[in-house]
């Protein structure tokens, strides 16, 4: 079913289609990359993906408009989203009746689109209308409600969860993920909801949610030095503003409880304790969606403070930045270099970050590398091997480098590794794969399992 669109998404509307939903004020959420050049991401993309839809109206190759005929939009069509509103797909194109129509606009849109994630296929086709043009789009849904299980194992260590993601609440293109963990040092409960535009506007929200009880387990030389058992409960909502398409901040709220206690045969106890304080972020999305990669500038801050007089027993402050630039080579492979810098001024058990087991500190045991200050490098290398039309698979080589300081304890590494990748056309997870790492303490190979980002 084809739907027309002749006028301009008003606030009132959306906020009237948005509230039915029910949906919480929470989180700030980048809305998608913008401005690479034109036909960069059709490259990217396998050819298949290129064709229009079954039942689609022919493409009108798009020529600059003749004299005296008029170039402004004249209404928009829809078709093919079964789950997404239409708001969300009107939103993302930025684009309203009595708008001009340029030459070649077509692909932009396009790109807009894709990098809602949303979709595995678009098309946008320009006709003639009665008194100016119509611009048809046409999407193909990717499926975005995800039971993700999982299991990994070693260094005698197991543990095994499952977590259900939704990417497109609603068919507004909100996330809501859930899940829990259980393992043999413990487990965790956690949730995380980030709406990109709250009743239809430019204000974002984010919540979350952690509670967790589980040994904690400092590795050095491949031992066991410190350990305790850690319970707490982190709860964070942000509301952000976005300033551009890429451009997002905001500033919010957070509670953190911590009850820990000795664990049988050590003596690391840190103090029970509450703090309270203030969050503030601000993210860049600077990334067109490729499906097995993202091209471009992704960045992000996120500062925590707790302070005395919402009630904090102790000090805290935390920083944390990241980002990662990606460009794509060889039409269809990509080259990615990333950084980020971690500390935490606080309590240095309590407040450790926890390293080992993501990118930037694979090689390491799972969340076994503790810091008080981090800092670490990344280059990644990554073809693809097959395109069969239901995935992409994929082969990487990557090196991570960093400096840890926890305690006046230095360490610093080189890992180089590999690993293969399934991107799965259909479903709106980023990958499923494992990758193999030269770990720096025992110089042996490990192996790290990753569902759309490590386990």
């Amino acid at each position: 079913m084809v739907k027309t669109h002749p006028l301009p998404v008003s606030a009132r509307w959306l906020r009237t289609l948005t509230a039915t939903a029910s949906v919480a004020v929470l989180a700030p959420m980048a809305s998608g990359a913008q401005e690479p050049a034109p036909g960069a991401l059709e490259e990217a993309l396998p050819a298949a993906e290129a064709l229009p839809a079954a039942g689609a109206p022919p493409a009108v190759p798009a020529e600059a408009p003749r004299e005296g005929e008029d170039s402004r939009l004249e209404r928009i069509e829809v078709e093919g989203n079964t789950r997404t509103q239409d708001l969300v797909i009107l939103r993302a194109l930025r684009v309203a009746p009595g708008d001009e129509v340029k030459p070649g606009m077509q692909g932009e849109l396009k790109r807009r689109l894709l990098n809602l994630k949303l979709f595995k296929s678009v098309e946008v086709l320009t006709q003639p209308g009665s008194t100016g043009v119509v611009l048809h789009v046409v999407v193909e849904e990717r499926w975005t409600l995800l039971p993700v299980p999982f299991f990994s194992s070693g260094k005698n260590r197991w543990q095994a969860g499952i977590f259900a993601l939704e990417s497109n609440l609603l068919g507004l293109n909100k996330v809501l993920v859930g899940g829990g963990i259980i393992s043999n040092r413990g487990g965790s409960l956690f949730a995380l909801y980030k709406d990109p535009s709250i009743l239809g506007s430019r204000w974002t929200g984010e919540l979350s949610f952690l509670f967790s009880r589980s040994d904690r387990e400092r590795y050095q030389d491949d031992a066991i030095a410190d350990s305790y058992e850690d319970q707490r409960l982190d709860t964070e909502g942000v509301l952000g503003y976005q300033l551009t398409p890429e451009l997002n901040v905001g500033a919010g709220w957070f509670s953190l409880t911590n009850r820990p206690s000795v664990r049988e045969g050590y003596t690391l106890s840190p103090p029970r304790s509450d703090v309270h304080g203030v969050t503030v972020a601000a993210e860049y999305q600077g990334q067109d969606f490729h499906f097995y990669f993202n091209e471009g500038l992704s960045a992000r801050v996120r500062y925590r403070e707790g302070l005395n007089f919402l009630g904090s027993a102790r000090e805290l402050r935390q920083v944390s930045l990241d980002a990662s630039y990606t460009q794509a080579v060889f039409s269809d492979h990509s080259v990615t270099f990333g950084g980020a810098y971690e500390r935490s001024n606080g309590d240095p058990t309590l407040d450790a970050v926890l390293l080992g087991g993501r990118t930037g500190s694979r090689g390491f045991v799972n969340a076994g590398l503790w810091a008080e200050e981090a800092g670490m490098l990344t280059a990644e290398y990554q073809a693809p091997l097959w395109s069969p039309r239901f995935a992409t698979f994929t082969a990487h080589a990557f090196v991570d480098v960093g400096a840890v300081r926890w305690n006046s304890h230095p360490t610093r590494y080189v890992a180089p590794g590999v690993g293969l990748r399934a991107y799965l056309r259909n479903l709106a997870i980023p990958a499923v794969g494992f990758e193999l790492i030269r770990s720096p303490d025992t110089k042996k190979l490990v192996t790290n399992v990753a569902v759309g980002f490590a386990m």
